[in-house]
């Protein structure tokens, strides 16, 4: 990405933004490292909304400076919350906030922990800023196509699920992020998703149906 292509807000220049988001890679996978790593929410995921937070962000007009480093922050507070129930966006903004003021940039803080905040869809936090916008949408995107759906099998394996219980999962929440996105080009790509984890329950039923068995048990 070129400089004239990059929109900051405090940061001067993108090798200042490298630098930072150089140490916050690696002070949120080293948090990571500490606990059991969960394939659902991995640092793995981390980077993957990073990405679609990058590729957005030209295209929104969105500070890369704020959304970037929001991004990776935005889950760190996962091992926590998985240990002690701690609501993971809290814990990630504390993170975030520690990081940040040990590099002397706290007039990072208030943007970024906004972004952090209302990023979980299940605190029902209206994202204020457009960095906010764009990371509820990057993140709620990762749980939909064919990631989305290595991911939801992941998680329904790590809770113990059956299989009725995960499909319950589908209708409950993924199924409605299309409708929640708040943009055009995001709105499309969360369709396109859709597709995929359509297909998928559709011939999980398919496959699941015993009507031969239960014909013949009633017939004969």
């Amino acid at each position: 990405m070129k400089q004239e292509n990059c929109n900051l807000k405090f940061l001067s220049n993108l090798k200042e933004l490298k630098e930072v988001l150089q140490k916050a890679q690696e002070y949120v996978k080293n948090q990571f490292q500490l606990y059991e790593d969960k394939m659902s929410h991995s640092f793995d995921h981390i980077i993957r909304v990073t990405n679609t937070c990058l590729e957005l962000a030209p295209k929104l007009d969105a500070h890369l400076d704020v959304l970037l480093i929001a991004s990776i922050f935005h889950d760190v507070g996962r091992p926590i919350e998985e240990i002690n129930g701690r609501c993971h966006a809290e814990v990630s903004a504390e993170k975030a906030v520690e990081f940040l003021d040990g590099l002397n940039l706290t007039v990072l803080k208030q943007d970024v922990t906004e972004a952090i905040l209302s990023h979980r869809f299940s605190k029902n936090i209206a994202p204020k800023t457009i960095e906010a916008k764009i990371l509820q949408d990057a993140d709620a995107l990762d749980a939909l196509g064919a990631i989305g759906l290595y991911r939801t099998i992941s998680f329904s394996c790590e809770r113990g699920l059956n299989m009725k219980e995960a499909l319950i999962h589908f209708n409950e929440k993924l199924f409605k992020l299309p409708s929640r996105m708040h943009f055009p080009i995001t709105k499309n790509i969360a369709k396109d998703k859709c597709s995929i984890l359509n297909e998928f329950v559709k011939k999980v039923g398919e496959e699941s149906s015993n009507i031969h068995f239960n014909t013949f048990m009633n017939n004969v």
